[in-house]
């Protein structure tokens, strides 16, 4: 039925192509993500590991100001203080 379809209504294939494509890649990406990715943590064991994160560590995907966080280097944890 749907290679009918797309027989008769062939000016849609580039069009199914292109939406299959996209959810390929949006899959594959979601899938790297979850298992190379620092900021996604499967692992429940640690129930706060944001607080692993040192001042001078940047895990952002872009940085503009990339000299900020050399300048955060030696500076103490402003969760000590509490």
């Amino acid at each position: 039925m749907a290679s009918a379809f797309l027989k008769k209504n062939l000016a849609l294939a580039p069009l199914f192509v292109a939406s299959g494509v996209g959810v390929f890649g949006s899959l594959t990406y979601a899938l790297y993500t979850l298992t190379y990715s620092p900021e996604v943590v499967v692992n429940r064991s640690n129930q706060q590991p944001w607080n692993l994160i040192q001042q001078h560590e940047n895990h952002k995907m872009i940085t503009i100001n990339k000299e900020f966080f050399e300048k955060r280097r030696g500076v103490d944890s402003p969760s000590k203080s509490f």
